[in-house]
């Protein structure tokens, strides 16, 4: 049986008896927060990051919680979710600007047959493989072209272009996902090489929907170790570990931040940010922009987590990937 919705004093009743407490914000200005400013089911969900008692009359309960110390990472997860999609936008758009030069720059290629190679098959290959391709990859640029006249931003651009399609048209069409899947096959056809692996690129594009929907980042950080050998159920590529390692983090810390899986998507997303956005003006802003959240928001109420190893690890290990990016220029 489903459980009823409780009202704002029953779920202040039933945080107080998982030993949430109220001496930083008062029930009073919880009760305020709650009904003005986020739902109780996404505010408690950043308890995933405090321990509970193991023994004791408190066992079971939240050690070391205020309400206060929710309402601070909620408010902190808005600002990370604001600084992780402009990195996913400089690194969207910096990849496009990288491929569209590779193209211009490759003997024999003008910009149309690319395209259509990719939409419907390359002459050369299988007709089942061309059928294959057609019901894929022609389906999302079908949809943009039969939603034109309603679409205030591309609408003019694709019906500009319903004859052939160029690339500098499509790339500014096609979803982050299918960018990606196109970038792969012009590296393939014109022997270019990708500033990022493609794995890392689809941790941006994650990212990138995450943020972009209002997912939460910092809900839960706790490391995912096997219970048996302590270690990883996967590996991170080298490039990854390595920028951990320069950053002076230690091979035991990186395993278990990097096993959190929203943990290691951001290190990728600011490992491609690095090798991919060139731009010194994005990078001095955006730099500018991870400072402020670093320096200012994250430390504003720093002493609300000093009890608490996972969080303040996590905040060192993320301040010293930017500081990374800042030697870098």
């Amino acid at each position: 049986m489903s459980a009823p919705m409780l009202t704002v004093d029953e779920l202040l009743t039933h945080m107080r008896g998982e030993g949430i407490r109220f001496t930083i914000m008062s029930e009073k200005d919880a009760r305020a927060y709650l009904n003005q400013n986020n739902s109780y089911f996404k505010l408690t969900s950043y308890r995933a990051n405090f321990t509970k008692c193991t023994s004791g009359a408190n066992a079971g309960k939240y050690e070391n919680l205020e309400f206060a110390h929710l309402v601070e990472l909620a408010r902190l997860d808005r600002l990370f979710q604001q600084a992780v999609l402009s990195l996913c936008l400089d690194v969207e758009h910096f990849l496009k600007v990288r491929l569209l030069t590779a193209i211009k720059e490759a003997p024999g290629e003008d910009g149309y047959d690319i395209v259509s190679d990719y939409v419907f098959g390359e002459v050369n290959q299988p007709f089942s493989q061309r059928a294959r391709n057609a019901a894929s990859r022609a389906r999302p640029i079908s949809s943009k072209l039969e939603g034109s006249r309603n679409d205030p931003y591309c609408g003019g651009l694709i019906r500009k272009h319903t004859d052939a399609m160029p690339v500098w048209a499509f790339i500014e069409l096609v979803t982050f996902g299918d960018l990606l899947r196109f970038a792969e096959f012009a590296a393939r056809r014109i022997g270019w090489s990708m500033p990022v692996d493609s794995g890392t690129l689809d941790r941006v594009r994650q990212v990138r929907n995450a943020a972009a929907h209002n997912n939460c980042f910092l809900t839960d950080l706790t490391p995912n170790l096997d219970a048996q050998t302590g270690k990883p159920h996967a590996k991170e590529p080298l490039p990854i570990t390595r920028m951990l390692s320069e950053a002076g983090v230690s091979r035991q810390s990186a395993r278990k931040k990097l096993s959190n899986r929203r943990f290691a998507q951001i290190v990728h997303l600011l490992y491609a940010f690095d090798r991919i956005v060139t731009g010194e003006d994005t990078r001095r802003a955006r730099l500018r922009d991870l400072d402020e959240l670093v320096n200012r928001e994250m430390v504003l109420h720093r002493a609300y987590f000093r009890q608490n190893p996972l969080l303040t690890t996590s905040y060192d290990v993320f301040k010293r990937l930017v500081e990374i990016l800042h030697r870098r220029g």
